[in-house]
Order: structure tokens, then C-alpha cells, then sequence
């Protein structure tokens, strides 16, 4: 079964607010979150879910996504939630309320960023384009 998709959300909220923050370090380039994006991917576990919505990334380190996922078989699923983050070069974390901090690797490609959860394989990620 599936974690609850608002604590992938704030997964992923976590990777976005650390690409936002400024810093880098040479395992790569780094981007400037702030702003809106468009959430364009998830995958759990190596499922790959349907999503829709927008992330948004405050200069002040705070994070709101609002959207949906939708894996196969399943019900759609509303997200809403805010929260902050911190980036350390191509290193995210995001934080959620009373939920655990997550970190995620950011990988950039043009428009679209990928974040990767710090967890073993088939690990989660989410994928974001700037709006």
C-alpha cells in the first residue's frame, strides 16, 4: 500500500524549497525555485501516478503545493499543503507541519527539475516545469 499522498507532497515540497534557496556545490547545477511551477510527475515506489497543480516556492523558504495524483486503479487524491524548505547545493529538504523532514537530490534539465528522494530504490520522485 501506498503512503499517504500528502506525505509525498511534503516530500516533494521539501526537495522544491531546497532548489530555491541559494548556494551551490560541485555535484552540479543548481536552479532558483522561487516561483511557480507546474507539477508534472510523481512516482511512488516506481509506480508512476497522473498529476495535476502548481507548486509555489516563497523567496522566504516557504513551499504551498496544491494539485492531485492519481495512481492506477486508484482514487484521485487532493493535495494541499504548505509548508518550508532549504537547499545546500543540488540537496533539498522539505518540511510539512508535524511530518518529518525529507531530502531529495535536484536534477535540472532546461525548464523541468527532477527531485529524487534519499531513500532506497525504487525511490519516489516528483517532476516540476517552471511555469
Amino acid at each position: 500500500m501506498r503512503r499517504p499522498v500528502y506525505r509525498l507532497f511534503l516530500v516533494g515540497a521539501l526537495t522544491l524549497a531546497a532548489l530555491s534557496c541559494g548556494g551551490s556545490d560541485s555535484s552540479g547545477p543548481s536552479v532558483s525555485l522561487v516561483g511557480q511551477w507546474d507539477f508534472i510527475g510523481f512516482s511512488d515506489a516506481g509506480v508512476d501516478a497522473t498529476t495535476t497543480g502548481t507548486v509555489v516556492f516563497g523567496a522566504d523558504g516557504t513551499v504551498s503545493w496544491n494539485g492531485t495524483v492519481t495512481f492506477p486503479g486508484e482514487p484521485t487524491e487532493a493535495i494541499s499543503v504548505s509548508g518550508t524548505y532549504q537547499q545546500t547545493g543540488n540537496t533539498l529538504v522539505l518540511t510539512f507541519g508535524a511530518e518529518p523532514s525529507t531530502t531529495w537530490t535536484i536534477a535540472v534539465s532546461g525548464d523541468e527539475v527532477l527531485l529524487t528522494a534519499v531513500e532506497p530504490p525504487p525511490a519516489n520522485t516528483i517532476r516540476l516545469r517552471r511555469r
